[in-house]
């Protein structure tokens, strides 16, 4: 499904090693704070680690295996050309940096590890946990961290941050709060990475990559600024690719006060989770407010609940040009799309929805939505989203028996256009039939495709449908790759042309240099087939003229014709073009192996281990001649 694109690094990754100084070792199970922290003579607690100034270039090594419990104070700076690094060393499993369960007495530390006006660093191959259970003096007990980056001089500036191959996992305040109580809810700051500026101060150049978030009360990450509404100051430049967010209480990434944000290529799945008590129990994959260019883009929401939000990706408000694209979402328990108020230009193209909108208890009787913008900001109503455009969208709604559902559409804006979209509902489940709403004077509604049980006065609304069944290549697959369109059917060259009202906005890619590789005007459409001069476009998120039919994101060796038929699965792998033997291995996001053996030429399956757990995971095969990457995800 995914576009498989090579992006530029900041400069710190592609020179830090370059310009090591000095090194520090630290092992919690063979360790001395009396020895001199080389390998052979490692240091033991972090607050032998606190105690010494870093400088650009040095090297913190934490031993694998071991478990360091306390806090983690940084003092010192790198430079983009020499970071400091903090990452592991020896064998095993990640090195677990705790901020809880330690003796010295004081209680569980607000933050495992604490970065306050300093920059330049990196962070690799660490598990970081902070599951606070006692009391500590000066610290609130609804707050807690795993790593917090801070501003708080008037003065700094903090750049240059990368965290690849990292765990952040068990990370929990003392008690929980309701997550119906707005204010509570919104001061509940739990997370497993913040980063949080104030005093005019703001952190710029952030990467996120590779790494996995789970188990985590409230919040993957948390971007804040604490200046206030008015304040024009936002911290800059965040990327977040390639990352696994799995039973998180809450959000997984939440960009507040942010400018210039790239979110691609992630697995969110199961935010909102309620697996134990103390889970916050509400969340949006990702939700964003007070910013400006946040690009949402090749990611997968999967189950978000939660009794409020709990959408795949909503935008909250306040927002300049936020972009989502060319994503799945799948059984999100709040709906599709959720645009709050106050908003210009937020888009939602070319995704695939899948069975979103399914809340069992609603807050309020329209809850579960389709289609819903709303006009207010903190209960005040009067402040519509300004040009919010849905479009070219495959919107499918198929549950059957106790399972079928029927969502609200509400539609409180201003300039709104919804053009090329398949509207889907069958199986006794319905769209738009619980409410609806469009207050909306300027709706400008046109080439929409609807079949099944969807509400007539939303349908009406578009002089130019078509209400014909789209024909999806098979339904049956479950998954988003069923949901491309047989070459009989109508939706193809029914659409509006991309002119006039209808011209697909741009997204602002020359705000910076994050957004090198981002197009300014899409050329593709979920599947990679091209858009790029057509003035007569197909109706939904596929633009195939001929029923030509993607099985899979291709792996990096495309040549060689293997692809999965689904990347998202519980029982087997099923695999296409495997004319040759090969050895197999299934890797976690760990590195280590979990399953492993042999294909033969004319075997297409692999059958997963019943212990294999949740997660991502890559798939290698390897013969003498070819090497053949791909992520997959068990359910």
């Amino acid at each position: 499904m995914y576009k498989q694109i090579k992006y530029p690094i900041f400069v710190l990754l592609l020179s830090y090693s370059l310009c090591a100084q000095n090194q520090y070792y630290l092992s919690s199970s063979t360790g001395n704070d009396s020895n001199d922290g080389s390998q052979t003579q490692p240091w033991k607690t972090l607050s032998k680690i606190s105690n010494n100034t870093l400088g650009p270039g040095d090297t913190v090594y934490f031993k694998k295996g071991d478990t360091f419990r306390g806090h983690f104070v940084v003092d010192g700076s790198g430079t983009e050309q020499s970071p400091i690094t903090f990452t592991s060393y020896g064998n095993g499993n990640q090195p677990i940096i705790s901020g809880s369960d330690h003796d010295d007495g004081g209680g569980d530390y607000r933050e495992a590890m604490l970065v306050t006006n300093h920059d330049n660093m990196v962070f690799d191959d660490l598990e970081i946990q902070n599951h606070r259970t006692i009391s500590r003096s000066g610290v609130g007990d609804l707050v807690s961290f795993g790593i917090r980056i801070e501003v708080s001089d008037s003065n700094a500036n903090l750049n240059n941050f990368s965290f690849r191959n990292m765990t952040f996992k068990n990370v929990y305040a003392l008690y929980w709060v309701d997550p119906s109580n707005q204010n509570a809810f919104n001061d509940f700051e739990v997370s497993g990475l913040t980063f949080i500026s104030s005093w005019g101060g703001i952190i710029n150049n952030v990467i996120v990559e590779d790494s996995y978030f789970t188990d985590l009360q409230r919040i993957g990450v948390h971007i804040k600024n604490t200046m206030g509404k008015t304040s024009t100051k936002r911290n800059t430049n965040f990327v977040f690719r390639n990352n696994e967010f799995f039973q998180i209480g809450g959000t997984c990434v939440l960009p507040v006060r942010t400018e210039n944000c790239l979110i691609e290529n992630n697995i969110f799945n199961q935010p909102g989770a309620k697996t134990n008590d103390k889970m916050i129990g509400r969340g949006s994959a990702v939700w964003n407010w007070y910013s400006i260019n946040t690009i949402i883009q090749y990611n997968q929401a999967i189950n978000a609940k939660g009794i409020m939000d709990s959408h795949g990706i909503h935008v909250d408000h306040s927002n300049v040009d936020t972009f989502i694209q060319y994503n799945y979402m799948q059984d999100c328990e709040g709906g599709f799309v959720e645009i709050l108020g106050g908003n210009q230009r937020a888009v939602y193209r070319f995704n695939i929805s899948v069975n979103d909108g399914w809340r069992v208890h609603p807050n309020w009787v329209n809850s579960d939505h389709t289609i819903w913008l709303n006009d207010k900001i903190g209960g005040e109503s009067g402040h519509p989203s300004i040009d919010s455009y849905i479009y070219n969208n495959t919107v499918v709604i198929n549950k059957s028996g106790n399972d079928a559902f029927d969502t609200a559409i509400d539609i409180n804006g201003q300039n709104t256009r919804i053009f090329n979209n398949i509207f889907y509902a069958t199986n006794g489940s319905g769209i738009g039939n619980q409410q609806g709403n469009y207050g909306d004077p300027n709706l400008m509604m046109t080439n929409n495709m609807f079949f099944g049980n969807i509400r007539n006065n939303f349908k009406t609304l578009d002089s130019n449908r078509l209400e014909v069944n789209p024909v999806f290549y098979n339904e049956q697959i479950g998954d988003q790759y069923g949901f491309q369109i047989n070459g009989s059917s109508q939706a193809i060259d029914a659409g509006a042309a991309y002119t006039g009202n209808y011209a697909h906005p741009a997204i602002p890619v020359g705000a910076s240099t994050i957004f090198t590789n981002v197009e300014e005007y899409p050329t593709v459409d979920f599947f990679g087939n091209s858009i790029t001069g057509d003035f007569t476009p197909n109706i939904g998120a596929s633009n195939a003229k001929n029923g030509e039919i993607t099985l899979s994101n291709k792996s990096d060796a495309s040549s060689d014709k293997v692809y999965i038929q689904n990347p998202m699965m519980s029982e087997k792998v099923v695999l296409f073009g495997i004319d040759k033997p090969y050895q197999y291995a299934l890797v976690d996001i760990l590195g280590r192996t979990k399953q492993q053996g042999f294909l033969e030429a004319s075997q297409n399956e692999i059958i997963l281990d019943q212990t294999l757990s949740s997660g991502v995971y890559l798939l290698k095969l390897e013969n003498k001649a070819n090497t053949i990457k791909s992520k997959i995800v068990v359910n």
